[in-house]
Protein backbone atom coordinates (compact mmCIF):
# COMPACT_ATOMS: atom_id res chain seq x y z
CA UNK A 1 0.00 0.00 0.00
CA UNK A 2 1.41 3.38 -1.01
CA UNK A 3 1.79 5.86 1.83
CA UNK A 4 1.51 9.58 1.32
CA UNK A 5 3.86 11.80 3.29
CA UNK A 6 2.14 14.54 5.26
CA UNK A 7 2.60 18.19 4.43
CA UNK A 8 5.79 19.08 6.41
CA UNK A 9 4.51 22.54 7.32
CA UNK A 10 1.37 21.25 9.05
CA UNK A 11 3.05 18.25 10.67
CA UNK A 12 5.67 19.88 12.84
CA UNK A 13 6.14 18.60 16.36
CA UNK A 14 7.97 20.32 19.20
CA UNK A 15 10.50 18.53 21.36
CA UNK A 16 13.48 18.97 23.68
CA UNK A 17 17.00 17.85 22.87
CA UNK A 18 18.60 14.95 24.71
CA UNK A 19 22.33 14.48 24.13
CA UNK A 20 23.15 10.75 24.01
CA UNK A 21 26.59 9.29 24.68
CA UNK A 22 27.04 7.91 21.20
CA UNK A 23 29.06 8.87 18.14
CA UNK A 24 27.85 8.29 14.60
CA UNK A 25 31.25 8.65 12.94
CA UNK A 26 30.23 11.51 10.68
CA UNK A 27 26.74 10.22 9.91
CA UNK A 28 24.01 12.82 10.49
CA UNK A 29 21.55 10.73 12.47
CA UNK A 30 19.12 11.57 15.29
CA UNK A 31 16.91 9.32 17.45
CA UNK A 32 13.16 9.84 17.61
CA UNK A 33 10.51 8.10 19.69
CA UNK A 34 9.06 5.48 17.36
CA UNK A 35 5.37 5.98 18.22
CA UNK A 36 5.58 9.77 17.99
CA UNK A 37 7.54 9.71 14.73
CA UNK A 38 5.04 7.38 13.04
CA UNK A 39 2.20 9.59 14.23
CA UNK A 40 3.81 12.47 12.30
CA UNK A 41 4.46 10.38 9.19
CA UNK A 42 8.19 9.81 9.77
CA UNK A 43 9.55 6.35 8.89
CA UNK A 44 12.98 4.91 9.74
CA UNK A 45 15.84 6.71 7.92
CA UNK A 46 13.53 9.37 6.48
CA UNK A 47 15.07 12.80 6.08
CA UNK A 48 13.83 15.16 8.80
CA UNK A 49 14.38 18.85 9.39
CA UNK A 50 15.43 19.90 12.87
CA UNK A 51 14.96 23.62 13.55
CA UNK A 52 17.32 24.83 16.30
CA UNK A 53 17.81 28.50 17.16
CA UNK A 54 16.33 29.50 13.81
CA UNK A 55 18.64 27.25 11.77
CA UNK A 56 17.56 24.16 9.85
CA UNK A 57 19.58 20.94 9.91
CA UNK A 58 18.57 17.96 7.76
CA UNK A 59 19.26 14.62 9.42
CA UNK A 60 18.38 10.93 9.06
CA UNK A 61 15.74 9.63 11.47
CA UNK A 62 16.49 6.52 13.52
CA UNK A 63 13.38 5.37 15.39
CA UNK A 64 13.44 3.68 18.79
CA UNK A 65 10.96 2.67 21.48
CA UNK A 66 13.63 2.87 24.18
CA UNK A 67 15.70 5.68 25.67
CA UNK A 68 13.86 8.44 23.82
CA UNK A 69 10.47 9.53 25.18
CA UNK A 70 7.75 11.37 23.31
CA UNK A 71 8.61 15.05 22.80
CA UNK A 72 12.36 14.24 22.96
CA UNK A 73 14.97 14.22 20.22
CA UNK A 74 18.10 12.14 20.81
CA UNK A 75 21.20 13.89 19.47
CA UNK A 76 24.44 11.83 19.30
CA UNK A 77 27.23 13.78 20.94
CA UNK A 78 29.30 14.18 17.76
CA UNK A 79 26.27 15.53 15.87
CA UNK A 80 25.53 17.88 18.78
CA UNK A 81 29.13 19.09 18.75
CA UNK A 82 29.09 19.64 14.99
CA UNK A 83 26.06 21.94 15.17
CA UNK A 84 26.58 23.38 18.65
CA UNK A 85 23.33 21.87 20.01
CA UNK A 86 22.90 21.89 23.79
CA UNK A 87 20.84 19.50 25.95
CA UNK A 88 17.33 20.48 27.03
CA UNK A 89 16.81 23.02 24.23
CA UNK A 90 13.51 23.42 22.40
CA UNK A 91 13.50 22.31 18.75
CA UNK A 92 11.01 21.67 15.98
CA UNK A 93 11.06 18.50 13.88
CA UNK A 94 9.28 17.64 10.64
CA UNK A 95 9.58 15.35 7.62
CA UNK A 96 11.51 16.90 4.74
CA UNK A 97 12.26 15.94 1.18
CA UNK A 98 14.54 16.50 -1.79
CA UNK A 99 13.75 19.58 -3.86
CA UNK A 100 11.59 18.88 -6.91
CA UNK A 101 14.13 20.66 -9.17
CA UNK A 102 16.98 18.33 -8.10
CA UNK A 103 14.89 15.17 -8.25
CA UNK A 104 13.31 16.02 -11.62
CA UNK A 105 16.73 16.86 -13.08
CA UNK A 106 18.19 13.54 -11.95
CA UNK A 107 15.23 11.61 -13.39
CA UNK A 108 15.43 13.50 -16.70
CA UNK A 109 19.12 12.79 -17.23
CA UNK A 110 18.84 9.13 -16.18
CA UNK A 111 15.95 8.57 -18.61
CA UNK A 112 17.36 10.80 -21.35
CA UNK A 113 19.84 10.16 -24.13
CA UNK A 114 23.59 10.04 -23.56
CA UNK A 115 23.96 13.69 -24.57
CA UNK A 116 21.28 14.92 -22.12
CA UNK A 117 22.90 17.55 -19.88
CA UNK A 118 22.18 19.12 -16.52
CA UNK A 119 21.34 22.84 -16.67
CA UNK A 120 22.98 25.36 -14.37
CA UNK A 121 19.79 25.43 -12.28
CA UNK A 122 19.81 21.60 -12.08
CA UNK A 123 23.42 21.48 -10.92
CA UNK A 124 22.95 24.14 -8.25
CA UNK A 125 19.85 22.37 -6.89
CA UNK A 126 21.55 18.95 -6.81
CA UNK A 127 24.72 20.24 -5.13
CA UNK A 128 22.68 22.16 -2.56
CA UNK A 129 20.56 19.10 -1.74
CA UNK A 130 23.60 16.82 -1.44
CA UNK A 131 25.44 19.37 0.71
CA UNK A 132 22.50 19.88 3.07
CA UNK A 133 21.89 16.12 3.41
CA UNK A 134 18.53 16.20 1.57
CA UNK A 135 19.71 13.64 -1.01
CA UNK A 136 19.57 10.08 0.27
CA UNK A 137 22.59 7.81 -0.23
CA UNK A 138 20.59 6.04 -2.96
CA UNK A 139 20.05 9.27 -4.91
CA UNK A 140 23.71 10.24 -4.45
CA UNK A 141 24.72 6.82 -5.80
CA UNK A 142 22.55 7.30 -8.90
CA UNK A 143 24.10 10.73 -9.47
CA UNK A 144 27.63 9.40 -8.96
CA UNK A 145 27.07 6.42 -11.27
CA UNK A 146 25.96 8.72 -14.09
CA UNK A 147 29.60 9.72 -14.47
CA UNK A 148 30.37 6.22 -15.79
CA UNK A 149 27.46 5.99 -18.23
CA UNK A 150 27.51 9.47 -19.77
CA UNK A 151 30.28 11.98 -20.25
CA UNK A 152 30.11 15.49 -18.86
CA UNK A 153 31.04 18.44 -21.04
CA UNK A 154 33.84 20.73 -19.90
CA UNK A 155 31.28 23.44 -19.21
CA UNK A 156 29.17 21.06 -17.12
CA UNK A 157 32.22 20.03 -15.06
CA UNK A 158 33.06 23.68 -14.44
CA UNK A 159 29.50 24.38 -13.34
CA UNK A 160 29.50 21.36 -11.04
CA UNK A 161 32.84 22.30 -9.47
CA UNK A 162 31.72 25.89 -8.90
CA UNK A 163 28.33 24.88 -7.48
CA UNK A 164 29.88 22.19 -5.28
CA UNK A 165 32.36 24.68 -3.83
CA UNK A 166 29.84 27.46 -3.33
CA UNK A 167 27.47 25.12 -1.46
CA UNK A 168 30.01 25.04 1.40
CA UNK A 169 32.71 27.22 2.98
CA UNK A 170 34.60 29.53 0.63
CA UNK A 171 38.02 30.88 1.62
CA UNK A 172 39.48 33.99 0.04
CA UNK A 173 43.22 34.55 0.35
CA UNK A 174 45.56 37.32 -0.72
CA UNK A 175 48.56 36.71 -2.96
CA UNK A 176 49.82 33.45 -4.43
CA UNK A 177 48.29 30.30 -2.94
CA UNK A 178 49.62 27.05 -4.44
CA UNK A 179 48.63 23.40 -4.30
CA UNK A 180 49.62 20.01 -5.68
CA UNK A 181 47.37 17.03 -6.35
CA UNK A 182 48.12 13.56 -7.69
CA UNK A 183 45.39 11.77 -9.61
CA UNK A 184 45.92 8.44 -7.80
CA UNK A 185 46.32 4.99 -9.24
CA UNK A 186 49.92 4.42 -8.15
CA UNK A 187 50.60 2.44 -4.98
CA UNK A 188 53.03 4.64 -3.07
CA UNK A 189 53.83 8.02 -4.68
CA UNK A 190 53.59 10.07 -1.47
CA UNK A 191 55.44 13.09 -2.85
CA UNK A 192 53.01 15.53 -1.19
CA UNK A 193 54.46 15.12 2.32
CA UNK A 194 57.90 15.98 0.95
CA UNK A 195 56.81 18.83 -1.32
CA UNK A 196 54.61 20.69 1.17
CA UNK A 197 57.32 21.39 3.79
CA UNK A 198 59.92 21.94 1.06
CA UNK A 199 57.87 24.61 -0.72
CA UNK A 200 56.53 26.18 2.47
CA UNK A 201 60.13 26.57 3.66
CA UNK A 202 60.68 28.75 0.56
CA UNK A 203 57.84 31.03 1.63
CA UNK A 204 55.25 29.65 -0.80
CA UNK A 205 51.79 29.45 0.75
CA UNK A 206 50.64 25.81 0.47
CA UNK A 207 47.48 25.01 2.48
CA UNK A 208 46.84 21.32 1.81
CA UNK A 209 43.52 19.61 2.45
CA UNK A 210 42.58 16.04 1.65
CA UNK A 211 39.87 13.41 2.03
CA UNK A 212 39.99 9.65 2.58
CA UNK A 213 41.60 7.25 0.12
CA UNK A 214 39.20 5.90 -2.53
CA UNK A 215 41.29 3.89 -4.99
CA UNK A 216 44.64 3.57 -3.18
CA UNK A 217 45.90 1.72 -0.07
CA UNK A 218 46.79 5.05 1.55
CA UNK A 219 46.33 8.61 0.34
CA UNK A 220 47.95 11.69 1.86
CA UNK A 221 45.33 11.89 4.64
CA UNK A 222 46.11 8.42 5.99
CA UNK A 223 49.85 9.09 5.77
CA UNK A 224 49.73 12.45 7.54
CA UNK A 225 47.63 10.97 10.36
CA UNK A 226 50.55 8.66 11.20
CA UNK A 227 52.52 11.70 12.40
CA UNK A 228 49.99 14.32 13.54
CA UNK A 229 46.37 15.35 13.97
CA UNK A 230 44.51 16.12 10.74
CA UNK A 231 41.11 17.36 12.01
CA UNK A 232 40.87 21.07 12.76
CA UNK A 233 38.21 23.79 12.77
CA UNK A 234 38.21 26.64 10.29
CA UNK A 235 39.80 29.17 12.72
CA UNK A 236 42.47 26.62 13.67
CA UNK A 237 43.30 25.91 10.03
CA UNK A 238 43.53 29.62 9.26
CA UNK A 239 45.92 30.04 12.20
CA UNK A 240 48.10 27.13 10.99
CA UNK A 241 48.41 28.65 7.50
CA UNK A 242 49.13 32.11 8.87
CA UNK A 243 51.87 30.77 11.14
CA UNK A 244 53.54 28.18 8.88
CA UNK A 245 52.46 29.07 5.30
CA UNK A 246 50.86 25.63 5.19
CA UNK A 247 48.77 22.93 6.80
CA UNK A 248 48.12 19.25 6.19
CA UNK A 249 44.49 18.78 7.23
CA UNK A 250 41.28 16.93 6.47
CA UNK A 251 38.99 19.11 4.39
CA UNK A 252 35.93 18.13 6.45
CA UNK A 253 36.96 20.55 9.21
CA UNK A 254 36.35 23.45 6.85
CA UNK A 255 33.12 22.13 5.34
CA UNK A 256 34.77 22.59 1.95
CA UNK A 257 32.64 21.29 -0.92
CA UNK A 258 30.51 19.20 1.48
CA UNK A 259 28.75 17.46 -1.41
CA UNK A 260 32.09 15.93 -2.38
CA UNK A 261 32.47 14.16 0.98
CA UNK A 262 29.10 12.49 0.42
CA UNK A 263 29.99 11.50 -3.16
CA UNK A 264 33.26 10.00 -1.92
CA UNK A 265 31.32 7.97 0.64
CA UNK A 266 29.26 6.18 -2.04
CA UNK A 267 32.32 5.71 -4.30
CA UNK A 268 34.47 4.11 -1.59
CA UNK A 269 32.99 0.55 -1.47
CA UNK A 270 33.78 -0.07 -5.16
CA UNK A 271 37.06 1.91 -5.12
CA UNK A 272 35.76 3.70 -8.23
CA UNK A 273 35.25 7.28 -9.30
CA UNK A 274 34.65 8.44 -12.89
CA UNK A 275 37.00 10.89 -14.57
CA UNK A 276 34.44 13.75 -14.70
CA UNK A 277 33.58 13.32 -11.01
CA UNK A 278 37.29 13.14 -10.15
CA UNK A 279 37.99 16.45 -11.91
CA UNK A 280 34.97 18.10 -10.30
CA UNK A 281 35.98 16.82 -6.85
CA UNK A 282 39.57 18.02 -7.11
CA UNK A 283 38.88 21.42 -8.65
CA UNK A 284 35.92 22.22 -6.37
CA UNK A 285 38.03 21.82 -3.26
CA UNK A 286 40.87 23.88 -4.68
CA UNK A 287 38.47 26.67 -5.62
CA UNK A 288 36.85 26.58 -2.18
CA UNK A 289 40.28 26.64 -0.51
CA UNK A 290 41.29 29.80 -2.34
CA UNK A 291 43.97 28.08 -4.47
CA UNK A 292 45.07 30.13 -7.49
CA UNK A 293 48.16 28.15 -8.64
CA UNK A 294 47.69 24.40 -8.98
CA UNK A 295 49.87 21.50 -10.13
CA UNK A 296 48.04 18.31 -11.16
CA UNK A 297 50.10 15.11 -11.40
CA UNK A 298 48.60 12.45 -13.72
CA UNK A 299 50.48 9.12 -13.46
CA UNK A 300 49.97 6.98 -16.58
CA UNK A 301 50.26 3.21 -17.06
CA UNK A 302 47.89 0.41 -18.18
CA UNK A 303 47.28 -0.73 -14.58
CA UNK A 304 47.12 2.79 -13.08
CA UNK A 305 44.07 5.09 -12.72
CA UNK A 306 44.87 6.67 -16.12
CA UNK A 307 45.83 3.83 -18.50
CA UNK A 308 47.20 5.64 -21.58
CA UNK A 309 48.65 8.89 -22.90
CA UNK A 310 45.58 9.69 -25.01
CA UNK A 311 43.36 9.70 -21.91
CA UNK A 312 45.94 11.68 -19.95
CA UNK A 313 46.17 14.41 -22.61
CA UNK A 314 42.39 14.71 -22.72
CA UNK A 315 42.23 14.99 -18.94
CA UNK A 316 45.01 17.60 -19.03
CA UNK A 317 42.91 19.84 -21.31
CA UNK A 318 39.86 19.37 -19.12
CA UNK A 319 41.72 20.28 -15.92
CA UNK A 320 43.14 23.36 -17.63
CA UNK A 321 39.70 24.43 -18.89
CA UNK A 322 37.99 24.05 -15.50
CA UNK A 323 40.93 25.71 -13.74
CA UNK A 324 40.92 28.70 -16.08
CA UNK A 325 37.16 29.17 -15.61
CA UNK A 326 37.75 29.14 -11.84
CA UNK A 327 40.53 31.77 -12.16
CA UNK A 328 43.33 29.30 -11.41
CA UNK A 329 46.71 28.99 -13.08
CA UNK A 330 46.94 25.23 -13.68
CA UNK A 331 49.92 23.13 -14.79
CA UNK A 332 49.34 19.44 -15.52
CA UNK A 333 52.33 17.12 -15.32
CA UNK A 334 51.89 13.70 -16.98
CA UNK A 335 54.23 11.23 -15.26
CA UNK A 336 55.26 7.61 -15.73
CA UNK A 337 53.48 5.07 -13.49
CA UNK A 338 55.46 2.07 -14.69
CA UNK A 339 55.99 0.92 -11.11
CA UNK A 340 55.48 2.16 -7.53
CA UNK A 341 57.50 5.20 -6.49
CA UNK A 342 59.51 4.04 -3.50
CA UNK A 343 59.10 0.57 -2.02
CA UNK A 344 56.42 0.91 0.69
CA UNK A 345 52.68 0.54 0.05
CA UNK A 346 50.48 1.51 3.02
CA UNK A 347 50.44 4.51 5.35
CA UNK A 348 53.20 3.68 7.87
CA UNK A 349 55.44 2.12 5.23
CA UNK A 350 55.01 5.18 3.00
CA UNK A 351 55.64 7.66 5.81
CA UNK A 352 58.83 5.81 6.73
CA UNK A 353 60.16 6.57 3.26
CA UNK A 354 58.98 10.20 3.36
CA UNK A 355 60.97 10.66 6.57
CA UNK A 356 64.00 8.99 5.00
CA UNK A 357 63.97 11.50 2.15
CA UNK A 358 63.55 14.45 4.53
CA UNK A 359 66.32 13.05 6.75
CA UNK A 360 68.49 12.44 3.68
CA UNK A 361 68.88 8.93 5.06
CA UNK A 362 71.34 6.62 3.24
CA UNK A 363 68.44 4.19 2.57
CA UNK A 364 66.10 6.81 1.15
CA UNK A 365 64.32 5.85 -2.09
CA UNK A 366 66.00 7.83 -4.87
CA UNK A 367 63.02 7.60 -7.25
CA UNK A 368 60.74 9.22 -4.66
CA UNK A 369 63.24 11.97 -4.00
CA UNK A 370 63.74 12.67 -7.72
CA UNK A 371 60.00 12.86 -8.42
CA UNK A 372 59.31 15.10 -5.41
CA UNK A 373 62.07 17.51 -6.49
CA UNK A 374 60.82 17.50 -10.08
CA UNK A 375 57.23 18.31 -9.10
CA UNK A 376 58.34 20.89 -6.54
CA UNK A 377 60.39 22.62 -9.23
CA UNK A 378 57.28 22.83 -11.42
CA UNK A 379 55.41 24.67 -8.67
CA UNK A 380 58.43 26.96 -8.18
CA UNK A 381 58.16 27.74 -11.90
CA UNK A 382 54.37 28.10 -11.73
CA UNK A 383 54.56 30.80 -9.04
CA UNK A 384 57.41 32.62 -10.84
CA UNK A 385 60.16 32.06 -8.26
CA UNK A 386 62.67 30.42 -10.66
CA UNK A 387 62.80 28.50 -13.93
CA UNK A 388 64.31 25.33 -15.35
CA UNK A 389 67.53 24.11 -13.73
CA UNK A 390 67.46 26.97 -11.21
CA UNK A 391 64.06 25.79 -9.97
CA UNK A 392 65.36 22.22 -9.60
CA UNK A 393 68.48 23.46 -7.79
CA UNK A 394 66.37 25.55 -5.43
CA UNK A 395 64.10 22.60 -4.58
CA UNK A 396 66.99 20.18 -4.07
CA UNK A 397 68.80 22.68 -1.88
CA UNK A 398 65.93 22.72 0.64
CA UNK A 399 66.35 18.96 1.13
CA UNK A 400 70.14 18.93 1.35
CA UNK A 401 70.25 21.89 3.76
CA UNK A 402 67.68 20.29 6.06
CA UNK A 403 65.27 23.22 5.72
CA UNK A 404 62.47 20.99 4.38
CA UNK A 405 62.86 18.62 7.34
CA UNK A 406 62.85 21.52 9.83
CA UNK A 407 59.65 22.80 8.28
CA UNK A 408 58.04 19.36 8.60
CA UNK A 409 59.01 19.28 12.28
CA UNK A 410 57.35 22.68 12.73
CA UNK A 411 54.19 21.42 10.99
CA UNK A 412 54.07 18.27 13.16
CA UNK A 413 54.43 20.33 16.34
CA UNK A 414 51.73 22.79 15.26
CA UNK A 415 49.33 19.94 14.46
CA UNK A 416 49.79 18.24 17.85
CA UNK A 417 52.10 15.46 16.70
CA UNK A 418 53.51 13.45 19.60
CA UNK A 419 57.09 13.60 18.32
CA UNK A 420 58.00 16.50 15.97
CA UNK A 421 61.56 15.15 15.68
CA UNK A 422 60.47 11.65 14.74
CA UNK A 423 62.81 9.64 12.53
CA UNK A 424 62.01 6.85 10.08
CA UNK A 425 63.50 4.32 12.51
CA UNK A 426 61.00 5.33 15.22
CA UNK A 427 57.92 4.11 13.38
CA UNK A 428 56.40 0.85 14.63
CA UNK A 429 55.46 -1.68 11.96
CA UNK A 430 52.48 -4.06 12.08
CA UNK A 431 52.40 -6.95 14.56
CA UNK A 432 52.24 -9.58 11.83
CA UNK A 433 54.31 -9.93 8.67
CA UNK A 434 55.30 -12.56 6.13
CA UNK A 435 58.02 -12.65 3.51
CA UNK A 436 56.89 -13.72 0.04
CA UNK A 437 59.73 -15.45 -1.80
CA UNK A 438 60.78 -15.47 -5.44
CA UNK A 439 59.32 -18.55 -7.14
CA UNK A 440 61.70 -18.63 -10.11
CA UNK A 441 65.04 -17.12 -11.07
CA UNK A 442 64.81 -14.39 -13.68
CA UNK A 443 64.35 -10.68 -14.33
CA UNK A 444 61.50 -8.48 -13.06
CA UNK A 445 59.61 -7.53 -16.23
CA UNK A 446 56.50 -5.98 -14.69
CA UNK A 447 54.56 -5.11 -11.52
CA UNK A 448 50.75 -5.29 -11.58
CA UNK A 449 49.67 -2.04 -9.88
CA UNK A 450 45.98 -3.01 -9.61
CA UNK A 451 46.84 -6.35 -8.03
CA UNK A 452 49.21 -4.58 -5.63
CA UNK A 453 46.41 -2.20 -4.63
CA UNK A 454 44.05 -5.12 -4.01
CA UNK A 455 46.68 -6.98 -1.99
CA UNK A 456 47.24 -3.98 0.29
CA UNK A 457 43.48 -3.60 0.78
CA UNK A 458 43.17 -7.31 1.59
CA UNK A 459 45.74 -6.73 4.33
CA UNK A 460 43.55 -3.97 5.82
CA UNK A 461 44.71 -0.75 4.15
CA UNK A 462 43.76 2.06 4.21
CA UNK A 463 41.82 1.67 7.51
CA UNK A 464 44.73 -0.18 9.12
CA UNK A 465 47.57 2.36 8.90
CA UNK A 466 50.23 -0.29 9.55
CA UNK A 467 48.96 -2.71 6.89
CA UNK A 468 50.72 -2.87 3.55
CA UNK A 469 53.46 -4.25 1.37
CA UNK A 470 57.19 -3.57 1.14
CA UNK A 471 58.76 -4.34 -2.23
CA UNK A 472 62.32 -5.68 -2.16
CA UNK A 473 62.81 -5.46 -5.95
CA UNK A 474 61.92 -3.02 -8.72
CA UNK A 475 61.67 -3.34 -12.51
CA UNK A 476 64.76 -4.70 -14.21
CA UNK A 477 66.10 -6.41 -11.09
CA UNK A 478 67.66 -9.87 -11.40
CA UNK A 479 66.13 -12.16 -8.77
CA UNK A 480 66.94 -15.67 -7.57
CA UNK A 481 64.50 -18.36 -6.52
CA UNK A 482 64.05 -18.42 -2.75
CA UNK A 483 65.10 -14.84 -1.95
CA UNK A 484 62.68 -12.20 -0.59
CA UNK A 485 60.42 -10.70 -3.26
CA UNK A 486 58.17 -8.60 -1.01
CA UNK A 487 56.94 -8.54 2.59
CA UNK A 488 53.31 -8.20 3.65
CA UNK A 489 52.18 -6.54 6.91
CA UNK A 490 48.90 -6.56 8.88
CA UNK A 491 47.71 -6.04 12.45
CA UNK A 492 45.67 -9.25 12.31
CA UNK A 493 47.02 -12.71 11.50
CA UNK A 494 43.76 -13.51 9.66
CA UNK A 495 44.49 -10.71 7.17
CA UNK A 496 47.91 -12.24 6.43
CA UNK A 497 46.18 -15.57 5.74
CA UNK A 498 43.65 -13.88 3.42
CA UNK A 499 46.49 -12.18 1.54
CA UNK A 500 48.30 -15.50 1.07
CA UNK A 501 45.10 -16.96 -0.43
CA UNK A 502 44.80 -13.89 -2.68
CA UNK A 503 48.36 -14.42 -3.93
CA UNK A 504 47.48 -17.95 -5.08
CA UNK A 505 45.23 -16.31 -7.68
CA UNK A 506 47.16 -13.10 -8.47
CA UNK A 507 50.77 -12.46 -9.42
CA UNK A 508 52.11 -9.09 -8.27
CA UNK A 509 55.42 -9.51 -10.14
CA UNK A 510 56.03 -10.68 -13.68
CA UNK A 511 59.36 -12.51 -13.70
CA UNK A 512 60.89 -14.03 -16.82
Amino acid sequence: MKTTKPNPVSHVFHAKTKIIDLEEGGELIIRLNENEAIEYGIAPMDKVSLIYEGKEYVLDANLTHRYIDAHEVGIPKDVAQKYGIQAGEKVQVHFTQTSSVALDALKRVIKGKRDTKFTQKDIEAIMKDISTNRFTDTLITYFSALGFFRDSSDKEMYRMAKAMAEAGEMLHRDGIVADKHCMWGVPWNETTMIMIPLLASLGIKMPKTFSKAITTPAATGECVSVLMDISFSKPEIEALVKKNNTCLVRGGGLDLAPADEKLIKVAYPLSMQSYPRTIVSIMAKKYAMGINHSLIDIPVWPTAKVPDMKTAKRLKKRYEYVGKKLWMKVHVEITDALQPIGAGVGAVLQVREVLRVLQQHPSRPSDLEVKAIHLASKIIELVGMAKGKEAVKLAYGQLVSGEARKKMQTIIAAQHGKNPHIKSEDLDLADHSKDILVSQTGKVKGIDMKALNLLARTLGAPLDLKAGVFLHHKLGAQVKKGEKLFTIYAEEKAKIDLAVEFLKEKDIYIIK
